[in-house]
């Protein structure tokens, strides 16, 4: 069964996404972090893009802490895209009003636990959130 949810999730889009039900906190903690990660992959993105190669390495790793949250909201049945686009543009507004510490704050403790997240799933898992996370690599990148 988890097959193929995966293989649901490395899809663009989904035919069909059940009705909205209200956001688990699960959902909503997942939002936060997709968000406070996004914010810290389009900075180092935008430090590799200006030449500098020493963040590569850890953006691969936000991209892939992030990918995993979403994997993992996924795998626990919110399979509305609409629904989890808009969680997480919510908390995109609501992490700038937050002090630069706190974010940074939100931002490791988000990434160390989608780390975890991606070390506790199975290898299919992996291999699917590596491709993701390196494909929305390529694409920070221009590449």
């Amino acid at each position: 069964m988890k097959i193929l949810a995966i293989a649901f999730l490395s899809a663009a889009s989904f035919a069909y996404a059940a009705p909205a039900a209200e956001p688990s906190p699960r959902d909503l903690h997942a939002a936060e972090c997709v968000a406070a990660l996004d914010v810290n992959t389009q900075d180092l993105a935008k430090q590799v893009k200006s030449g500098n190669e020493a963040p590569r390495g850890l953006l691969l790793e936000r991209l892939i802490s992030g990918t995993a949250f979403v994997g993992d909201t996924y795998l626990h049945g919110n399979a509305d895209e609409q629904q989890a686009r808009a969680l997480a543009n919510r908390a995109l507004e609501a992490q700038k009003r937050l002090p630069p510490a706190e974010l940074a704050a939100r931002q490791l403790a988000c990434a160390n636990e989608g780390a975890k997240l991606f070390d506790d799933s199975n290898g299919l898992e992996q291999a699917v959130v590596k491709r993701l996370a390196k494909k929305r690599m390529d694409r920070l990148l221009g590449a």
